[in-house]
């Protein structure tokens, strides 16, 4: 494989960004990890940030998630980890590098009360690479929450579907039986700007 068809099947992939859809979205995150030339532009390049911090860092974004689907590559230090949230969309992620832990949750009440849910977890797993990627949904149907509990950055490849709301999700507090909408800093920026103006 010529280092020019890397890249330029790596700009097919991204071109097919806008157009994809919740039942590709494994098909699709597959056929990237698979790429050389994203592997080479993507991941390696994200290798330096693994050992800064202790929360996940986002080292690239394609695509906007108000409108479209969007792609985002993940670096985790070891012992970084999501709060229990959900999100507006469906999403669907791969860990390349190293080894995650994906926790998953049910809601048990019927979301009348405003900023309480009550939360059971339902199953916990290892994703790696070999193990394919994930699938949530939007809302209650993808309540999850995602670590690296081992000594070891990894990294990972999120695809979100496009919002359907203005916040980008919401997150839990189970021992408080807490929720609350999560905004985006940018979200907060654009939806004052749109008040005043």
């Amino acid at each position: 494989m010529t280092s020019s068809y890397n890249t330029n099947e790596l700009d097919r992939l991204y071109r097919r960004l806008p157009e994809l859809e919740f039942a590709e979205s494994r098909a699709f995150l597959a056929q990237l990890v698979r790429d050389p030339g994203f592997m080479a532009t993507q991941i390696l390049s994200s290798l330096p940030y693994a050992s800064f911090g202790s929360e996940p860092m986002i080292t690239a974004t394609y695509g906007l998630r108000e409108a479209s689907p969007c792609l985002q590559v993940f670096v985790w230090p070891a012992g970084a980890a999501t709060p229990i949230h959900d999100h507006t969309s469906w999403a669907a992620y791969h860990c390349v590098v190293g080894t995650l832990q994906e926790d998953r949750y049910e809601r048990l009440d019927d979301g009348t009360q405003p900023s309480t849910a009550h939360l059971r977890k339902l199953w916990q797993r290892p994703l790696r690479n070999q193990d394919g990627a994930s699938t949530v949904g939007a809302y209650a149907a993808g309540i999850h929450r995602i670590s690296n509990p081992g000594s070891r950055p990894a990294i990972s490849v999120h695809l979100y579907g496009p919002r359907q709301g203005m916040f980008d999700g919401r997150d839990y507090d189970p021992r408080r039986d807490f929720v609350c909408a999560r905004y985006e800093g940018d979200d907060m920026i654009a939806s004052a700007l749109q008040v005043v103006f």
